[in-house]
């Protein structure tokens, strides 16, 4: 059923949502349609655009859609100016597989009355069916990277703008390797990975492949991996964690931790480490560089736009085919994706280990660069950019 269902929904469900005949209008406000309530990465996206919308001063009406909410989970996140008049612009920030359920939920005719913009983070050079056929209802679309706009483009007349997500420096807090049993003089290496969005695209395996060759040569280094997932139902999560079971020096951890516990992880780490196949962004290397962690990172995808020699250890790959059975990149027969070198990736770590100070000034340039980075391709220069569009 569920495989009908989904067959249904790309070809279509996606083909009957009408595409708004409204004009952008810039002096109405912006509602953000998504996933607000939920502990995933799209419903982070749509969080940091309210945010960033409304310190920007602009006016904002927010729609949660969430299928799963967990108000609890983000009882200290407010919109800082949220409006009651009626929007101009939506934003949805929603993948094309989740948009059908969330329009018919808030009403086609509702869907209909405004200017309707896609936020799509895509992480391949090639595009699902799905999201071909979401494109022609969206009239603009935004996409968080170069990378995701080369692969979009070619499919629409709509414009496609590349809007970062709009990282902060967030609170971070201190404790966590006590919190984790780790000493304070250990090298503690770490990641953040969500498993429900393809385990094998997030490539943990290689992470532990990388410390393990690092390992040998460093006795005081540690490796911490925090994953978002179930193990009882995720076979591949079960399998990584089954693979460490006997190692004392690697640690995935489960448990549910506060954004400021995360960002108290990501700061207290010597190095972060992301051997990532494949990323439309790269949000959890974006909140590594802002917190002033040295990062080695694939060089591939949409970490491109802010990773370079000069800010972030690069580590190079082959292009492979994408061979997953996560149902984003079903049917996707020639869709390649990065296999970054895990010797490469050690050889990094140990460069950080032997020189500290060389590393803290190299993230230091990292942060630097992504801060006008952002600045450069905020939400509010979108819109901006929109408005000249329409006039133009």
């Amino acid at each position: 059923m569920r495989t009908l269902y989904r067959f249904l929904r790309a070809h279509a469900l996606q083909r009957l949502i009408p595409r708004s005949r409204v004009a952008f209008n810039p002096r109405k406000p912006v509602e953000i349609a998504g996933y607000l309530s939920m502990a995933v990465g799209v419903g982070e996206s749509a969080r940091l655009c309210a945010d960033a919308l409304a310190a920007a001063g602009r006016a904002i009406s927010l729609s949660d859609v969430s299928t799963h909410p967990d108000e609890t989970s983000f009882a200290g996140w407010r919109p800082l100016s949220p409006s009651a008049e009626t929007p101009g612009s939506r934003i949805w920030h929603l993948n094309p597989p989740m948009l059908p359920r969330a329009i018919l939920k808030k009403g086609v005719a509702n869907f209909s009355r405004a200017f309707n913009i896609g936020y799509f983070a895509w992480e391949l050079e090639t595009v699902p069916a799905e999201w071909r056929n979401a494109m022609r209802y969206m009239n603009a679309v935004f996409v968080p990277s170069e990378f995701t706009r080369r692969a979009i483009a070619p499919l629409t007349r709509a414009p496609v703008i590349v809007v970062p997500h709009p990282v902060t420096e967030k609170p971070a807090a201190d404790g966590m390797r006590e919190k984790f049993g780790i000493d304070k003089d250990a090298f503690l290496v770490s990641f953040i990975f969500s498993a429900g969005s393809s385990i094998n695209r997030k490539n943990p395996q290689a992470v532990v492949e990388a410390f393990r060759i690092f390992a040998a040569e460093a006795p005081r280094a540690v490796l911490l991996m925090k994953a978002s997932g179930d193990i009882a139902r995720d076979e591949g999560l079960r399998d990584l964690v089954a693979s460490v079971k006997d190692d004392s020096r690697i640690r995935i951890v489960t448990d549910k931790l506060s954004n400021s516990e995360i960002n108290g992880l990501i700061r207290s780490s010597d190095a972060y480490l992301s051997l990532h196949r494949s990323e439309g962004f790269g949000l959890t290397v974006a909140e590594a560089i802002m917190q002033l962690t040295p990062v080695i990172s694939t060089a591939w995808s949409g970490t491109a736009d802010f990773c370079d020699p000069h800010n972030t250890w690069l580590v190079d790959a082959a292009l492979i085919p994408v061979v997953d059975t996560h149902p984003e990149f079903a049917g996707l027969g020639n869709a390649v994706w990065a296999d970054p070198s895990p010797q490469t990736a050690a050889a990094h770590l140990r460069g950080i280990l032997l020189a500290p100070e060389r590393a803290r000034a190299k993230a230091e340039k990292a942060r630097e660069f992504l801060l006008r980075y952002l600045a450069e391709n905020s939400y509010e220069k979108a819109l901006h950019r929109l408005a000249e569009l329409q006039t133009g």
